[in-house]
């Protein structure tokens, strides 16, 4: 019986030739390295994918270095991609890198970039046209068309670009070409309108009044500005000089918008009809007007006499400068003048509001002068008997309000000088604003009684700020900040910039500003402004007299209209013009006459 071995079953295999395992077929290897690369593409596509996000998430939110470093990921893992190098141009751009932006672009379109919805530069730049960023627009919209040069939309936006640059001939040729591959492009047809009408009066439109009339041009044949109501806005607008030899450089709003424009479109806050009427009504005295909505603070009117004409700055330049009454300073903002009497309404205001006993003061007598600290101190005239505030206010005695700036304190005076807006300057106005300054401590009672009437050689106000103080009193004790913008826009009207009412002083309370409404009131009616009593309306105002008499005083005239409802508040300065009875209140009939000729001062509505 033969032996049975029980590990058999576990005996090594043979290794001869013929039981030996095959290798891999070639086809197999290949479908094995196509499996292998096709892993590693899938994980790379997915990466720069990735990146890609990142890169344009970075890129969004400003954080340029962090973009560039993803779109970098993407080359060294793929050299190469169009689209990486694409995002680096959009970092450029964001940057203002416009050359390094254009040479990438053009790599990108080189190595046969395509269209992708997360690199829509159609979409980006529409977004540097909302910004008014028209030279980066132009390049981003460029290069979009390289991509899809069949696109009716982004013609549409070139052609608004080229509007925005002065280049109206080529803008109408991209509407047309936008009509032509989408003839319902609506916005394509109301901007080539636009266009057409920029081409035929050879102009383009960038400043305007609040109502929407235009007050400054650029010539599309030369580039040259031109301002059709030069004169009456030369203070507020300025100029710019565009002559490369003895550039006499740029002021007003044309110096602080220049990089805004050409290509956005900038409304005053003014209105063109008021800035005519005070122009005409101040004529040729020295001097300037503001005018004021005391409810917001906006300047409806800004005049400076004498003026000059933009356009000729630079070929009249010398006689400007060489003129001893200096037509090119803006006296509304930047003249500093002693104020004199149109202060009394601060001391009155401190008076009423710290319940000064005023039968320490009244009645006195006034023989046209006093003596304060063995000087003399003068008044305008004999005012004799003067029992009240009231009577003090409507005759205007420095006599009266010398006592009682006496009787106030310095203290208490320097505090309201303050409220009314001296010793600072409202931050709300674009063009230069000088800061009118009052007497500070450590006053003889000579010094106090000055302060009290307004008068010294450390007392100074612009009339922007005279007019601030009467507004206080028209809006019930409280001083609205001036400004001159109302907004900036790009040039399919998206808001870049806006100003709205803000709160600069809170001066006095209602009460105090109802009395003050009730004494200037009388003042122009029965008092010493009585010249400016215009029929048909209550007119609220004060009179001022500074300076000496060499050449001749400055003549003031403060107001507010209609006392009841105040819509206006004003001032008036007629520099070495005379007094302000004689001089300036005649000039605030003349302004309030001609306004009534296109508004409606209604009286319904009264102070409450």
């Amino acid at each position: 019986m033969p032996s049975i071995d029980p590990f058999s079953k576990y005996k090594p295999i043979s290794l001869s030739r013929k039981r030996r395992t095959k290798l891999p077929s070639v086809r197999t290897i290949l479908l094995i390295i196509i499996i292998f690369c096709g892993l590693v593409t899938s994980k790379t596509i997915l990466m720069n994918q990735y990146d890609y996000l990142m890169g344009l998430k970075y890129w969004r939110t400003g954080d340029l270095e962090l973009a560039r470093m993803e779109f970098n990921k993407v080359l060294t893992r793929t050299p190469g991609d169009a689209k990486a190098v694409d995002g680096l141009g959009l970092i450029e751009m964001k940057a203002d890198n416009l050359d390094k932006a254009k040479s990438l672009y053009d790599q990108a379109i080189q190595m046969g970039l395509g269209f992708s919805r997360k690199f829509d530069h159609l979409k980006t730049g529409q977004a540097f046209i909302d910004k008014g960023q028209y030279p980066q627009a132009e390049l981003e919209l460029q290069h979009a068309l390289e991509i899809q040069p069949n696109n009716a939309d982004i013609y549409a936006a070139l052609g608004t670009t080229e509007r925005a640059l002065d280049q109206t001939s080529q803008a109408i040729k991209y509407y047309e070409t936008a009509l032509h591959l989408d003839p319902k492009n609506k916005m394509a047809q109301t901007q080539l309108d636009e266009a057409h009408s920029e081409r035929d009066r050879g102009s383009v439109y960038y400043i305007y009044d609040r109502n929407g009339v235009p007050l400054a041009l650029e010539w599309t044949k030369n580039g040259n500005r031109g301002y059709p109501m030069g004169k009456e806005f030369a203070h507020l607008i300025g100029y710019v000089d565009q002559n490369t030899t003895n550039n006499r450089g740029s002021t007003g709003l044309e110096s602080v918008y220049q990089k805004d424009f050409p290509g956005n479109k900038l409304y005053l806050t003014v209105d063109s009809r008021i800035q005519l009427v005070i122009s005409k009504a101040l004529g040729w005295e020295k001097g300037a007007i503001v005018v004021l909505d005391p409810h917001t603070g906006e300047i409806l009117g800004s005049v400076s006499q004498p003026t000059y004409t933009p356009e000729k700055v630079h070929e009249q330049w010398w006689s400007y400068i060489d003129n001893k009454n200096t037509p090119l300073k803006n006296r509304a903002f930047e003249g500093l003048y002693e104020p004199g009497s149109i202060v009394k309404i601060v001391t009155s205001s401190a008076a009423i509001e710290k319940n000064l006993n005023m039968s320490s003061v009244f009645p006195l007598y006034c023989k046209g002068y006093t003596y304060i600290d063995n000087k003399i101190f003068y008044d305008n005239e004999k005012h004799k008997e003067i029992r009240s505030l009231e009577e003090a206010f409507d005759t205007s005695c420095n006599v009266s309000y010398a006592r009682l700036g006496i009787a106030i304190g310095e203290d208490t005076l320097f505090e309201y000088d303050n409220r009314f807006g001296f010793n600072s300057v409202p931050k709300t106005i674009n063009i230069p604003v000088a800061q009118g300054n009052s007497p500070k401590l450590g006053l003889t009672n000579y010094e106090l009684a000055e302060s009290a009437t307004g008068l010294g050689d450390t007392f100074r106000l612009t009339p922007l700020n005279a007019a601030l103080i009467v507004s206080a009193i028209a809006n019930d004790g409280v001083i609205m900040s001036p400004y001159l913008v109302q907004k900036l826009t790009n040039i399919e009207g998206t808001v870049l910039e806006e100003n709205k009412p803000v709160v600069y002083k809170n001066a006095i309370n209602r009460q105090t500003a109802q009395f003050l409404t009730t004494m200037m009131v009388n003042d122009v009616e029965r008092g010493i402004g009585v010249k400016a009593r215009v029929k048909g309306i209550k007119v609220a105002g004060k009179t001022g007299t500074s300076g000496s008499r060499n050449p001749n005083f400055h003549a003031w005239f403060i107001c507010f209209f209609p006392a009841e409802n105040p819509q206006i508040a004003m001032a008036i300065l007629a520099e070495n013009g005379g007094t302000g009875k004689d001089v300036a209140a005649p000039i605030a009939k003349k302004v309030i006459e001609g306004m009534m000729e296109f508004m409606h001062f209604s009286s319904d509505n009264e102070k409450k």
